[in-house]
């Protein structure tokens, strides 16, 4: 039997020492280098994995419904995919007042919707922001003025902070949310201030304007003049369209819950277009959306969305997002809360979608259903949600 000195003994103990302690410093390293980039990877606005056990960006995702986080300042919202083809016929109401089935529209672009309508802690994220990198001047007249009454862009309201319903303050250069309504959906913002924030908002995840999506705007804006390019991959507005499909969206399986599974729209069927593509099902036009009864039946309607004198809610105003059922696509409060701005014109106005937390009634729960309103205004009932093209 061979025995090994001491000296041979110390060496190979510190052999085994050494290379115990190499393999930590890689493992180390690799952790460091793993950490370093994904800080690196996320600006103001980063846009990250979404959650679940398939990680998701906006490049990979391609099933309705996939989410992907997005950073905003401090807070994490998530988008949802809603359309994946490149065009796609669904059953959309062209009048405001009567939701029809047997109307139809194509969308060609595919594109993400935020998961909640946008609430008073994001917006302040994006104001603050903007404060920072000099988007408002506090002198008077000057077309982006900023007090504690009301922002300015273009000589245009943006937003206001004086109204007794407003849960946004500004101060000394500090933009803060009324504590307790942190989660409760902007409102008093016009579609010229929704238009800002989409804007801002992208330059905040790029440090560049290369995908801002909105342009024309200059320090006298003149609405009608605003150039929209929803080509680029920029938060947007979505248009009417857009909005509609998303909120009647039901997928390629035939609903089989409540009056849905016998009312559902698809093509040839039930007043739905001969043109729509087949294989998909739709909302009805006079359903809240993701309800199984039409906007009559109480309970399904108030379990999806805010309106006028909810027993849950205690008291006449917005409530805080996501707090009913969403849909299918897993969109919350696209029925009821507050209206929501979309691109589209009607006329000099702005059209706005969804219903709001004080309609007596539930006619505008409808998915068919929508409003227009001057977009320089600033409205209690108004809010909105964004959009972004894949």
């Amino acid at each position: 039997m061979q025995f090994m000195s001491f000296s041979h003994k110390k060496n190979a103990l510190y052999n085994i020492f050494s290379e115990d302690i190499m393999k930590k410093l890689r493992l180390l390293t690799i952790l460091l280098i793993a950490a370093t980039a994904a800080f690196t990877a996320c600006n103001d606005a980063g846009e990250t994995d979404g959650g679940g056990s398939t990680s998701v960006t906006f490049e990979t995702a391609d099933t309705p419904g996939d989410a992907v986080d997005v950073l905003i300042g401090t807070k994490t919202i998530k988008m949802i995919y809603s359309n994946n083809q490149t065009g796609i016929i669904f059953p959309y109401s062209p009048l405001a007042f009567t939701p029809v089935d047997n109307d139809k529209s194509t969308l060609t672009r595919k594109f993400f919707m935020s998961e909640t309508e946008v609430t008073n802690a994001l917006m302040v994220e994006v104001l603050q922001w903007a404060y920072n990198k000099g988007k408002f001047s506090t002198i008077v007249d000057d077309h982006n003025y900023l007090d504690n009454t009301v922002a300015w862009y273009g000589d245009q309201w943006l937003l206001k902070f004086d109204d007794r319903n407003s849960k946004i303050n500004y101060s000394a250069g500090n933009f803060t949310v009324v504590p307790g309504y942190e989660n409760h959906p902007v409102i008093l913002v016009s579609w010229c201030g929704a238009i800002m924030f989409c804007n801002w908002l992208t330059e905040m995840r790029d440090g560049n304007t290369l995908q801002v999506v909105y342009t024309g705007i200059d320090e006298k804006w003149v609405v009608d003049e605003t150039i929209e390019d929803a080509s680029k991959t920029g938060y947007r507005l979505p248009s009417s369209e857009e909005w509609e499909y998303a909120a009647r969206y039901i997928g390629t399986t035939e609903p089989a819950v409540g009056n849905l599974a016998t009312e559902y729209v698809t093509k040839d069927i039930r007043g739905g277009h001969e043109d729509l593509t087949a294989g998909y099902y739709w909302t009805p036009a006079d359903y809240a959306s993701g309800a199984k009864e039409d906007y009559l039946h109480e309970t399904e309607t108030r379990g999806v969305a805010w309106y006028f004198f909810d027993p849950a809610a205690g008291l006449n105003g917005p409530m805080p997002v996501a707090q009913k059922f969403s849909n299918q696509l897993g969109l919350y409060d696209m029925s009821g809360n507050v209206f929501e701005w979309c691109f589209n014109a009607d006329d000099i106005d702005r059209v706005a979608r969804g219903g709001c937390y004080d309609d007596k009634g539930a006619d505008f729960t409808r998915v068919g259903a929508w409003i227009s309103d001057d977009p320089e205004g600033c409205y209690s009932r108004i809010g909105f949600r964004f959009a972004r093209t894949q």
